[in-house]
């Protein structure tokens, strides 16, 4: 159902696609990543989900991973 409300554009599908094999992201990470793009696409009034939402998921998922190394 996920990946019928979260769709992307070709460019972010290719970007999530390209990110989940350079973070090694699980399939859980991989829809995490989808609900917080579209979360984000939502707030920009956007009905589809950019490369943009997506890029700026990604940056959330690393800047997590991030502090939870550091800690």
């Amino acid at each position: 159902m996920l990946e019928q409300i979260a769709q992307p554009d070709a460019a972010g599908t290719k970007l999530l696609r390209d990110a989940s094999e350079t973070m090694r992201l699980s399939a859980r990470g991989y829809h995490r990543v989808l609900r917080v793009a579209r979360t984000l696409a939502d707030l920009d009034g956007s009905d589809k989900i950019g490369r943009l939402h997506l890029a700026e998921a990604l940056s959330y998922r690393a800047l997590a991973e991030d502090l939870r190394s550091a800690a």
